[in-house]
This record gives structure tokens, C-alpha cells and sequence, in this order.
């Protein structure tokens, strides 16, 4: 599975709201956009498939505000 079909089938498994966001991100036109470190989506995407696999235990929200709070 090349990196587009990867990325497709995570595409598809999100609500309709969020893939409207994905969408809006991929097209908007302007400098406000968001940089993301490849090495940081691939390991959430791996723990997405873990979490959905059932091999891994999901975290509250609460959970992953705190840690970008603490910059972890």
C-alpha cells in the first residue's frame, strides 16, 4: 500500500465533519496552514491501527490535551 491509499483509507474511517476539515485544510489557498512532522502522522496513524485492531487501549481527550500542553 503506497502513502495516498494509507492515507485514503484513514480518510474514509473519519466522521463526515472531519473529513470536510481534511478536505478544507488540503484546498485552502492560504499561508495559515498547518505543518505536520511526518515521523509524528505515521506514528498516529500506527497507533490508530493498533486502537482499532484492538491491540491498544484508546486515551481520553483529556489525556492528549494535557500532553501538548506539557509538550510531550
Amino acid at each position: 500500500m503506497n502513502t495516498a491509499q494509507g492515507f485514503y483509507e484513514v480518510y474514509k474511517s473519519l466522521p463526515k465533519k472531519v473529513q470536510k476539515e481534511v478536505i478544507d485544510l488540503i484546498t485552502h489557498d492560504n499561508e495559515d496552514y498547518i505543518q505536520i512532522c511526518l515521523p509524528a502522522l505515521v506514528d498516529g496513524l500506527t497507533e490508530l491501527k493498533e486502537i482499532k485492531a484492538g491491540n491498544k487501549q484508546s486515551r481520553p481527550v483529556s489525556e492528549l490535551l494535557k500532553e501538548l500542553k506539557d509538550g510531550v
